[in-house]
C-alpha cells in the first residue's frame, strides 16, 4: 500500500495515554469530550480486565483438568501468594484508623473490577458486595461455564469449594486468599461468603473489626484452626 492510513496529527493523538487525553479535555473545558473519553477509558480497561480474567480462568481450567484438584490447589496457593501475600502483611498498628485505611485500600482494589459496590457497616463488621461481581460473577452471567468450551467447575465438597458441592474454577482463588492470610497473620483480614446462586446473587466480602469475632467455621472450611485469644495477642 502506497497511501498513508493516518495523518500525522492522528498518529500523535493515538500515541497519547487515554488519561492524558481526558485531562486535556477537562483543562480545556470540553465537558462532553471529557465524558466520551472517560467512557472510552472505561471500555479500554474493561477489555484488558476481561482478557486477563478469561486467561486466568482458562489456565486454571487446564491445570485442573490435566492434573487434578490437588495440583490445582497447590498452583492456586503459590499463584495467589504472589499478589495477595504482600497485601496481607501486617500494617503497623491495630487502631481503628489503620483498619479504616486498610479497608479503603481493599475497596480501591475492588474498584478495579469496574462494578458498583454496596457497603454496609455495623458494630461488628464491614460487608462489601460487588453488584455484580466483576470477575467470577460475570463469567457465570456470560455463561462461560456452559457449552463445548466451558470453563472447569470444581466438584465435590473440599477446601477449594469452601465445602460446597461445586464452585467455578475462577472463584477457587478465594480460599487460598484466606489461607495465606491465616498463615501469615493468624487471622484473615477478609473472609468471603459466596452467594447461594453465583452470578444471580452477590458474594460478600466480610471484614471483622475484631479478629476474635470471626466465626470458627471460616477457619475450618479452609483447613485451618482459629487462634486463641492469647495467640492473637502474641
Amino acid at each position: 500500500m502506497s497511501e498513508k492510513l493516518f495523518a500525522e496529527k492522528e498518529l500523535r493523538e493515538m500515541e497519547k495515554r487515554t488519561v492524558d487525553r481526558l485531562i486535556e479535555s477537562i483543562e480545556s473545558g470540553d465537558k462532553e469530550g471529557a465524558k466520551k473519553i472517560a467512557q472510552r477509558m472505561y471500555k479500554e480497561f474493561e477489555s484488558m480486565h476481561d482478557l486477563y480474567r478469561d486467561w486466568a480462568a482458562s489456565t486454571l481450567s487446564a491445570v485442573g483438568r490435566n492434573h487434578g484438584d490437588e495440583a490445582l490447589e497447590k498452583v492456586l496457593y503459590e499463584g495467589v501468594k504472589a499478589w495477595w501475600g504482600p497485601n496481607v502483611k501486617k500494617i503497623g498498628g491495630s487502631d481503628s484508623s489503620t483498619l479504616a485505611k486498610r479497608i479503603k485500600m481493599f475497596v480501591g482494589g475492588l474498584h478495579g473490577h469496574l462494578q458498583p459496590l454496596n457497603i454496609v457497616e455495623d458494630e461488628e463488621k464491614v460487608v462489601i458486595q460487588m453488584k455484580p461481581c466483576g470477575s467470577g460473577g460475570r463469567l457465570v452471567l456470560e455463561r462461560k461455564y456452559e457449552g463445548p468450551d466451558a470453563l472447569l467447575q470444581i466438584e465435590g465438597p473440599q477446601t477449594l469449594t469452601y465445602g460446597r458441592d461445586s464452585l467455578p474454577v475462577y472463584c477457587t482463588h478465594e480460599p487460598p486468599m484466606e489461607q495465606i492470610d491465616m498463615d501469615i497473620n493468624g487471622n484473615p483480614f477478609v473472609v468471603i461468603e459466596p452467594a447461594a446462586e453465583l452470578g444471580k446473587q452477590h458474594c460478600s466480602f466480610i471484614i471483622y473489626k475484631n479478629p476474635e469475632d470471626i466465626p470458627e467455621r471460616y477457619y475450618e472450611r479452609v483447613g485451618r484452626k482459629k487462634p486463641t485469644a492469647l495467640e492473637n495477642k502474641n
